[in-house]
């Protein structure tokens, strides 16, 4: 009896680590690789290893489950194809991936023009404020407000150049070599079903 009580603890025990590592890994042409033997990995390919710790299996359905009698709706009927994979780019990142992406930024260029518009009304009403006042010494501190207006001006239109850039150039570009679909960049309303 003790003896078929340890050969089952260890049987459990031995299934926990049967589902051990995956290891995944592209080659230079861009296809995925799996293994759960690191040996089988190229050399090559080693540093760029990603390692994913593999789920086991769900468990069988007993027959007092009522799913047990319905069948699966993911799989396919007998004469069709399987559904496709999502689409990915090269380092497997989806389009969720480049729309927060693309959406992070949108976000950056609309705050960095906010900031320029609310920073030009003030430079515009300091520079008006300066021209009605009689007291030298208050022009004199309205107008070096003014200047460090001036100042944050131009660095929120060097953000914005930055923003802009990163949106129609950068990113695009970045896209485009690794493979993934520029309507990616757009924003989900944006892309056509």
């Amino acid at each position: 009896m003790a003896v078929w009580r340890i050969a089952t603890w260890l049987s459990i025990f031995w299934v926990g680590f049967a589902w051990g590592q995956i290891y995944k890994w592209m080659d230079r042409q861009g296809d995925i690789h799996f293994t759960d033997n690191p040996s089988r990995i190229p050399s090559e390919y080693r540093s760029d290893v990603e390692v994913e710790r593999a789920t086991p299996p769900a468990p069988l359905p007993t027959p007092s489950d009522d799913t047990a009698t319905a069948p699966p709706t993911d799989a396919a009927a007998p004469g069709e194809l399987p559904s496709a994979p999502p689409p990915r780019d090269r380092l497997g990142r989806g389009p969720d991936y480049w729309q927060q992406l693309a959406q992070h930024w949108s976000v950056q260029l609309q705050q960095h023009l906010q900031e320029r518009d609310r920073l030009l009304l003030l430079y515009n009403y300091t520079r008006h404020l300066a021209s009605y006042t009689r007291d030298a010494f208050d022009r004199g501190r309205i107008y070096a407000d003014s200047a460090r207006l001036e100042k944050a001006i131009a660095e929120a239109e060097e953000q914005i150049k930055g923003a802009e850039t990163m949106l129609h150039t950068t990113l695009p570009l970045e896209a485009r070599l690794l493979g993934a679909n520029p309507e990616w960049l757009k924003p989900p309303e944006m892309t056509q079903q």
